[in-house]
């Protein structure tokens, strides 16, 4: 257990490398013909999930303390892949594993068995991959070799497939055409294009009917690539200083295709100073008052904001609720339960999560497992009356394991 106290918070700190970018690097340079560098990488557990997924699909890593050094296109040398916890890691790596002939499962541990991956199974065998999951769950098998050709996919509950998609088809002899419905998380559509196009493969999409054209037989290039900061991350200390007072987060590019840099326009709106330089960010408490914000495109937003909304001025509004069905816990749910056990007053209406703001007595809050969960209840504590008490802590291991730490170095009091 963590129980972070209230305090008053001002510093510096650098926001940990983002898990999104380092996962797609990690699969495109293992696409790869040579060595490439991943510099500033991240070490989270989803992170090293999809580092144990690209060796046993025969890359060669070499870990350093500040470069990751991966050699690609190496043959199987396992046909079980654990993705661990990692969402993204599974649907992106299934399709990348069925470029080769070999039956491969992906399976992975915890909260992972509930996450759907039945949408996959048409798509993949539209372009030739025999495909099975477990009643639309993990684990899911592949056997391929995937080919390029034209298919339609479901993109209401992630992109993540769609990317996994983009990243494995251009390594195909025939070109590709994907049509996909109801696309979200459309940011890190952009952020997967990005990526991709720093080894040297190129995607269209056609944003006005969201047809995405992938020329085959393209050659990806070793590059030596720098991993961005985690917007994700960083919105936990931003909201951090908007409610305890003032912090510098160093390591964030202001001109991201990550979602959740959208962090700073909820901020903005709810009273706190934001201000910007080259690379960083800072924020400092204001009189903070309730907001409006649409997080369907950035449903990661919805654990800071429900604890920023809780000391608002007002009843605040946050949509996209439906996104939240399928993470590590049922985020939603979980949201309203665990910050109403320490004074919160939070209900769902349809899609829709409303918060009426005021104070909060504070507590103990159960991660469920989540590590965002986790991390909202840590920075609730800063100015909650009696401070609160993080049970299942650990989880922040998923994505930002020096968490603690860092609110730490800026004056937060944990114990």
């Amino acid at each position: 257990m963590r129980w972070i106290k209230p305090s008053r918070i001002d510093g510096r700190v650098s926001a940990p490398p983002s898990k999104s970018a380092m996962i797609r690097a990690i699969a495109a340079a293992s696409l790869a013909d040579g060595i490439s560098e991943l510099r500033n990488p991240a070490f989270c557990d989803d992170a090293l999930a999809a580092i144990g997924v690209a060796v046993a699909l025969g890359a060669k890593v070499v870990c350093g303390e500040k470069t990751v050094k991966i050699k690609g296109q190496g043959r199987p040398v396992r046909t079980v892949l654990d993705c661990g916890e990692s969402g993204l890691c599974l649907r992106l790596f299934a399709p990348v594993a069925a470029l080769g002939k070999k039956e491969m499962t992906l399976s992975g541990q915890g909260s992972l068995g509930k996450r759907p991956v039945g949408m996959m199974e048409g798509p993949l065998s539209d372009l030739g991959v025999a495909c099975r999951s477990n009643a639309g769950f993990p684990p899911l098998r592949v056997k391929g070799p995937l080919r390029g050709g034209p298919a339609a996919l479901d993109g209401s509950v992630s992109s993540q497939f769609l990317t996994g998609l983009l990243t494995s088809l251009p390594a195909c002899e025939g070109d590709s055409e994907l049509t996909v419905s109801k696309l979200r998380s459309r940011p890190y559509v952009d952020l997967t294009i990005s990526v991709l196009s720093k080894f040297g493969v190129s995607v269209s999409w056609d944003k006005t009917r969201d047809a995405f054209k992938v020329k085959g037989g393209q050659r990806f290039e070793p590059q030596k690539y720098e991993v961005e900061g985690d917007w994700s991350a960083a919105a936990f200390l931003l909201v951090a200083a908007a409610l305890a007072g003032r912090i510098t987060v160093k390591k964030l590019a202001n001109d991201s295709c990550q979602a959740d840099r959208r962090i700073l326009d909820v901020l903005r709106e709810a009273g706190a100073a934001v201000s910007t330089g080259d690379s960083e960010v800072t924020v400092a408490a204001g009189d903070l008052r309730a907001f409006d914000f649409d997080a369907t495109d950035s449903p990661d937003l919805f654990p800071p904001l429900a604890a920023l909304a809780c000391f608002c001025d007002g009843q605040s509004s946050i949509r996209g609720v439906y996104r939240l069905r399928h993470k590590e816990s049922n985020r939603a749910e979980a949201l309203v339960e665990e910050l109403s056990r320490i004074g919160g007053r939070l209900e769902i209406r349809g899609n829709v999560m409303r918060i009426r703001g005021g104070r909060l007595e504070g507590g103990a809050v159960d991660s469920r497992g989540d590590h965002r969960m986790a991390m909202a209840g840590s920075v609730a504590g800063l100015r909650a009356g009696n401070g609160v008490r993080v049970e299942g802590y650990q989880a922040i291991s998923k994505s930002y394991p020096r968490f603690f730490e860092d609110l730490a170095s800026v004056g937060g009091d944990i114990a």
